[in-house]
């Protein structure tokens, strides 16, 4: 800098040669030194202005100017001391050999303060002059500046890289501050608080960028990862991570960014779920009712519909979830709320798809059918369980739109399963209308028939998932477990024999045996079932009444929906026509039933209720044999002593199947 004009080198000599000489020093950084030099040469202007008051005006003037010189001359010094001190500041930071220099620059700031103390108690103080001139706090604002020149500039930032940018921020950070503890924290002085002043200052400079950026539209990526980067990383990895080694008051440091733009963050987020469970996930639905249709021809047992949308409302999840529990809450029940409606918009697609399919809208692809409808079911369970995950964010808010959700998931799993079973017993119903019959006896064609349509559907519906699979095979178990009861209680069958007693409760056990291992290897819930032919045959063999009465009440115990009218239809296949023991048996459930108060069957869920639904046909008790032959052998003497007409009428035909 050019400090002295053509008329001011006119001036003494050893005045010019004290300035050229005082910059020097500043040059060589010999700063203690020139700042001493600089001092005494403004202590030399205030003597002169001093002295200036009592001269007589013509010598005051020519004082006065040489005293305006000199403190022109001390302004340009300092100016020119500054540049030099802060360099030093800027430069120690990174360098473990500028303690020397790094020692003048605090002689400097301290002997800088006694002469703003000097000044100030002395009588010459005066505001609007060069005093005080407060070294110390341009020392703070020469830290901050250089913080601000060594962080990642805000044009560094990309929109959708974020993250990336504030992993070079918070390296950036923990670097500098680990070096300003190595390097220049043990030349200050304790009351300078060196390290709380470099850590305010990099603070300071981190906020300025993050309200920049703030300053625009973000994309949701960078949102995230931003708030995380405010509640979470920012304390944890550059904070924590400092104060490892070099404590510091926290206190002293004001929020990053406003308490208003965080709550525009965080709203930002929530609009941002809300358009996606409903514009984005309504879109994908309506793409994946299409696919259904085109699709029909092939067997697909699952479909990517609940992975997709889970994948899309999980990404919000967890990222929410990971930046603080109270945005994790809210981002949750606005995805489960939002998820209720879809879950219904599925509900409603799934039944016009059934709808469509059972009228023969879109023709006869069978196998597509039922592949479609497992695939469809298949949806349900992950659905559910990513409900429930949203929903144990914040239950007491979460209840109706969960029960909304799994009301809408519990439809579409019963009307596949309904679907689906009963697609299953329109094959199977033929074969149990030929059970309980005389040629039943000897046949066990119907049984296995049954059993064989069965085990091939399965091979399907096995590939449904679980646990609506449980739900389905346990369906299916009951329907067969009742038709097979229904075709005992048609009462097709009366034994007139113990050893007819014997060979029907014995096809009874055997076939009960069949069903129980056939349905545990498809692994069926319901063994509850399986013991209910075991019983009836056991009724139906035993010979002395209070065996029979003990297994009548094991039966009623059992399955408290028995009433006396299937106890006595399998009186009446047993051939059992004494009136005296049969009331004696039936007794047995007049008594559990009023024991019982007769509030059990009311109490009984469907999925425990079996003979309720198994109607008696018959309950026509059994001749006595031996009175049946005599009123037949009577009847046939009678007929043959009557006068024949000429025209007969054709005889009705019995079918043998249908009696003994």
């Amino acid at each position: 800098m050019k400090f002295l004009s053509d008329t001011e080198m006119k001036r003494p000599a050893e005045v010019v040669t004290a300035v050229l000489e005082i910059l020097q020093l500043v040059k060589k950084r010999d700063l203690f030194l020139a700042d001493s030099h600089i001092l005494e040469l403004e202590q030399e202007c205030n003597e002169a202005d001093r002295d200036a008051v009592v001269l007589p005006e013509d010598s005051s003037l020519s004082v006065k100017d040489g005293s305006r010189r000199k403190a022109k001359d001390v302004e340009l010094l300092y100016e020119e001391l500054q540049k030099e001190l802060w360099a030093v500041v800027r430069e120690s930071l990174r360098s473990p050999t500028a303690g020397p220099n790094l020692g003048l620059v605090v002689q400097v700031l301290q002997q800088e303060e006694q002469a703003d103390k000097d000044w100030a108690s002395s009588e010459v103080a005066a505001p609007g002059g060069s005093r005080p001139r407060q070294l110390k706090q341009r020392w703070k604002e020469a830290v901050e500046e250089a913080a601000d020149g060594s962080l990642p500039q805000k044009a560094e930032f990309t929109t959708g890289e974020l993250a990336g940018y504030l992993d070079r921020l918070k390296a950036r950070v923990v670097e500098d501050l680990g070096a300003a503890k190595r390097n220049v924290v043990s030349i200050y002085p304790e009351e300078y608080q060196s390290f709380q002043v470099y850590v305010q200052s990099y603070h300071q400079a981190v906020a300025r960028r993050l309200q920049a950026i703030t300053n625009n539209q973000l994309e949701i990526t960078d949102i995230y990862s931003l708030l995380d980067w405010l509640h979470n990383i920012y304390n944890r990895d550059v904070l924590g991570t400092v104060c490892i080694t070099s404590p510091f008051s926290r206190a002293h440091l004001s929020p990053l960014l406003p308490s208003e733009t965080v709550d525009r963050l965080e709203l930002d987020c929530l609009n941002s779920v809300r358009a996606k469970v409903t514009t984005e996930l309504s879109q994908l639905l309506d793409e994946e009712e299409k696919r259904w249709m085109e699709t029909l021809h092939i067997e697909e047992y699952q479909i990517t519909l609940a992975k997709t949308v889970i994948q899309r409302l999980q990404v919000d999840l967890e990222r929410s979830a990971s930046i603080n529990r109270s945005l994790g809450s809210r981002v949750a029940q606005c995805s489960l709320n939002g998820l209720a409606d879809f879950l219904y918009s599925f509900q409603r697609k799934v039944e016009m798809f059934h709808e469509g399919m059972q009228s023969g809208m879109f023709g006869d692809n069978e196998d597509g059918y039922v592949s479609k409808t497992i695939a469809l079911v298949n949806c349900c369970p992950p659905f559910r369980g990513f409900v429930q995950r949203c929903a144990q964010c914040d239950p007491s808010v979460s209840e109706d739109s969960l029960h909304r959700a799994n009301k809408a998931l519990d439809h579409i799993i019963h009307q596949g399963v309904r679907v689906l079973s009963e697609r299953l017993y329109l094959r199977i119903r033929p074969f149990f209308e030929r059970l309980v019959k005389r040629k039943w006896l000897s046949n066990v064609e119907p049984y296995e028939q049954i059993e064989a349509l069965i085990k091939e559907h399965f091979k399907k519906y096995h590939r449904m998932d679980s646990p609506p699979y449980q739900l389905l095979v346990a369906e299916v178990h009951r329907r067969v477990v009742m038709e097979y009861l229904r075709s005992v209680m048609r009462g097709r069958i009366i034994c007139t024999s113990v050893k007819m007693r014997k060979r029907m409760a014995g096809r009874l056990r055997d076939e009960g045996k069949q069903i129980k291992v056939l349905f545990k290897d498809l692994e069926s819930p319901s063994s509850w079932l399986d013991s209910a032919l075991s019983h009836i045959s056991e009724i139906i063999q035993l010979e002395d009444v209070p065996s029979i009465q003990m297994e009548v009440g094991v039966l009623v115990r059992e399955f408290p929906d028995v009433r006396k009218k299937h106890v006595s239809a399998i009186l009446n296949i047993r051939g059992m026509t004494r009136q005296a023991e049969r009331q004696e048996i039936l007794n047995i459930v007049k008594d559990i039933e009023s024991s019982d108060g007769g509030g059990g069957l009311a109490r009984l869920s469907r999925d425990c209720a079996l003979f309720s639904e198994v109607p008696v046909t018959s309950e026509v008790h059994c001749l006595n044999v031996g009175l049946s032959r005599i009123a037949l052998t009577a009847s046939s003497c009678f007929t043959s002593l009557r006068p024949r007409r000429r025209k007969t009428r054709a005889p009705l035909q019995e079918n043998p199947d249908d009696v003994l």
